[in-house]
């Protein structure tokens, strides 16, 4: 039989009540013994503490309660603050336990990776065996400190960077303002370069349909590439990107529509309800169909789509966008703003997009010769 991999799970759990900690350290001697997997326990009864082990420590995982000076003060704030520094350090997931729930800031409500609950709403065993089960995700390793972004970053900075480390002291002397941007698009570079292709010559990685999209958007404004909800009714931007950074080339923004691919192809086959579900291959793989470009199901892009490169519209930009004007980008987005922002296609695919769009819009045909 195969032995499993054992992880140790190294948790932080900061709260001023002795009578808590103790507990916590007796359910952690307890799962220890049960389980294959091991929590590895530090133990902070104030901020300062918890700063120290923030600062100085690898840690996985953390357990906060928000009111760390023993119910005194309405106002005290060190859980938000130990909250605060845990996503500044780290990238994990952080359970709150608390008796006052409401005190938890509301910029971290909507975070996923962090969670709340009500002292006494589950047992310290339940807690420890979510954490564990958040811990052994997949996605969680991948981003944590010892996990495979941090391993491909440390190989790429002693395998390659190391050839051009003296040039790129020179970058950084000559643009102290812009180097991490500079850094920062040639590692991505860099590891795409390894990514994109899986060691066989000539032969490409298979992409997941996830990779399509940024999700949220994460440029500030409307920009190439866009995926746009009006009215339930979707669209993306397909102006060219230099317009668009441009003050004085854009006029209009030139959307083209977004549509159900179900609704628009011949259906082959049906489900046991009789409903036609059935998208051809050659859609798929953008074969063979020039004037539609299929967008996969992820997420908040809840079917299967097409862009309809012949289904155009424009938005005109706002009146007073003249390249002097200091609200420039606010006037110029006046109009579009009233489509929602909630996707964007990645650089990779939407390479593909606008190809496609400009080969649609260039084909002339062949007269026929008698």
């Amino acid at each position: 039989m195969e032995k499993k991999n054992v992880s140790e799970i190294k948790l932080l759990i900061v709260d001023d009540d002795k009578a808590v900690l103790e507990s916590f350290k007796g359910s952690v001697e307890r799962f220890n013994r049960d389980d294959d997997d091991k929590f590895k326990l530090y133990v902070a009864e104030n901020l300062e503490q918890a700063s120290d082990y923030i600062q100085y420590y690898k840690l996985d995982t953390a357990i906060i309660d928000l009111n760390l000076d023993n119910g005194a003060g309405l106002n005290n704030d060190d859980g938000n603050v130990a909250i605060h520094d845990l996503v500044n350090f780290f990238r994990i997931p952080i359970f709150i336990l608390t008796g006052e729930p409401q005190k938890l800031k509301e910029e971290y409500r909507s975070k996923k990776n962090i969670q709340c609950f009500t002292r006494g709403s589950l047992t310290n065993a339940e807690l420890l065996s979510k954490i564990r089960d958040e811990f052994l995700l997949k996605t969680i390793q991948y981003f944590s400190r010892e996990g495979y972004l941090e391993k491909k970053i440390n190989k790429f900075y002693w395998k390659n960077l190391q050839e051009t480390i003296d040039s790129w002291k020179e970058v950084a002397e000559d643009h102290p303002d812009e180097i991490n941007k500079i850094l920062s698009r040639h590692t991505v570079a860099s590891l795409n370069e390894e990514l994109y292709v899986d060691g066989n010559i000539g032969s490409f990685d298979h992409y997941h349909p996830a990779e399509m999209y940024i999700i949220p958007p994460i440029k500030q404004h409307y920009h190439t590439g866009d995926i746009l909800n009006k009215e339930r009714e979707l669209y993306i931007i397909l102006n060219p990107a230099c317009d668009i950074v441009n003050k004085n080339k854009l006029n209009y923004y030139t959307l083209a529509k977004i549509i159900q691919a179900v609704d628009i192809f011949e259906i082959s086959s049906k489900d046991s309800a009789g409903k036609e579900t059935y998208i051809s291959s050659n859609l798929r793989s953008n074969n063979k169909v020039d004037r539609y470009h299929y967008l996969p199901k992820f997420a908040t892009i809840d079917n299967e789509y097409v862009i309809d490169f012949q289904n155009l519209s424009v938005v005109s930009i706002g009146p007073n966008t003249n390249s002097g004007n200091a609200n420039y980008i606010k006037d110029r987005e006046a109009f579009i703003g009233q489509y929602q922002k909630i996707a964007s296609i990645s650089s990779p695919f939407l390479k593909d997009v606008i190809a496609r769009f400009s080969l649609y819009y260039a084909r002339q045909g062949q007269p026929k010769l008698l």
